[in-house]
């Protein structure tokens, strides 16, 4: 099974690495949380922002939902590299990914 390395950035700037493996199933917020990080507030379901992170690597990411824009657009801290990490798969291309969490 393929596997990622994710890289996160806690609010106050430490930096942790994860190893999660490739399951289509999984969306990075999961592995995240199963981490120990305090996110995901309501489950995955783009309606509570408690895993708002701002994507600091190039990747190209699946595309945002209106759903997701919504939750975004009511955030006082959201910028274009802003994303609610429940709603990005666990792909093989992410693998590298660089997340700053921003949920305050």
């Amino acid at each position: 099974m393929d596997t990622i390395r994710i890289y996160i950035i806690n609010p106050v700037g430490e930096k942790f690495t994860i190893d999660a493996d490739c399951n289509s199933e999984n969306s990075i917020m999961d592995v995240v949380k199963e981490a120990g990080f305090d996110i995901g507030n309501c489950g995955g379901m783009a309606l509570c922002a408690s895993c708002h992170c701002i994507v600091e690597s190039e990747h190209n990411l699946n595309q945002k939902s209106s759903e997701e824009e919504d939750m975004l657009d009511q955030l006082h801290n959201s910028t274009l590299e802003s994303r609610l990490i429940c709603q990005i798969p666990v792909k093989k291309e992410y693998d590298g990914i660089i997340l700053k969490i921003n949920n305050d």
